[in-house]
C-alpha cells in the first residue's frame, strides 16, 4: 500500500541515493533483512485498534507537503494539499482519500486499511493515479507491513525498482485532535533511510 505511498511520485531510486542534505534515518530494525518470513510479519494489533484510529484520524485535514531536494529537484519541492479519514461501511474498514501536489502534477491516493481477523494483523491497499495498474493488489497481500499502537501509524514496504528492492517507511506521529506529521523515509536493505517527504496535517474546522 504505496501510501503516500508509497507510494508518492518517487522517481528513481539513484536521485534519492544521492541525497546528502540530511542525516541518515537509523531503518526500522524488522526491514533490515528481507527475508520471507521477515517481510510477511504480523504487525500487533485487534481489531479495537482499528476504531482507535479512526478515532486519531478522522476528519478533513489541510496539508502542506515539503520534499527534500535531491538530483532530480535540487530545489526540492512544497506545496499544500488535503487528507480526509473516514470510516467505511459497518466500521470494518479505515479509509484515507489525499490528494497530494508532487513534481510530476497532483497526486490522488485512496487508502483502506482493515484488521484481518483470521490473520490477526492490519492490512491495507492503495490506489493511486500515478501507478500503472491504480490498485496495488500485490502489495497488499505480500510487501506491506502495518502497525497502530495509539501513537502512531506506521507503514512499510518492500518495493522494487529496475530489480532494485527498496524499503518505505512512512509514519504518522505527534497526532493530536487539530494536528499531526506524516515522514516518508526510503532506504536499501542495510542502509540507511533518507528522508523523502514530509507533511504536516492541521484539522479543517469548518469540516463537516
Amino acid at each position: 500500500m504505496k501510501w503516500t505511498y508509497f507510494l508518492f511520485l518517487i522517481f528513481t531510486w539513484a536521485a534519492v541515493n544521492a541525497q546528502s542534505e540530511k542525516p541518515p534515518v537509523p531503518v526500522p530494525e524488522h526491514l533490515g533483512d528481507l527475508s520471507s518470513s521477515e517481510s510477511k510479519r504480523k504487525a500487533p494489533g485487534t481489531a479495537a485498534d482499528l476504531q482507535s484510529l479512526l478515532k486519531a484520524l478522522s476528519g478533513k485535514w489541510t496539508v502542506t507537503v515539503k520534499f527534500e531536494p535531491n538530483p532530480s529537484m535540487p530545489n526540492g519541492f512544497e506545496g499544500k494539499g488535503e487528507e480526509t479519514w473516514r470510516s467505511g461501511p459497518g466500521g470494518i474498514t479505515a479509509i484515507d482519500e489525499e490528494h497530494i501536489p508532487s513534481p510530476g502534477g497532483d497526486l490522488f491516493l485512496l487508502g483502506i486499511i482493515w484488521w484481518d481477523s483470521k490473520m490477526k494483523s492490519f492490512h491495507g491497499m492503495v490506489c493511486d493515479n500515478q501507478l500503472p495498474h491504480t490498485c496495488d493488489l500485490k502489495g497488499a497481500l505480500n510487501d506491506i507491513t502495518m502497525s497502530w499502537d495509539g501513537k502512531q501509524l506506521v507503514i512499510d514496504e518492500i518495493e522494487t525498482h529496475d530489480g532494485k528492492k527498496t524499503l518505505w517507511h512512512e509514519v504518522w506521529s505527534d497526532i493530536t485532535p487539530t494536528s499531526f506529521t506524516q515522514t516518508g523515509d526510503i532506504s536499501e536493505p542495510g542502509g540507511p533511510a533518507k528522508r523523502f517527504m514530509t507533511i504536516h496535517g492541521t484539522k479543517d474546522p469548518d469540516a463537516k
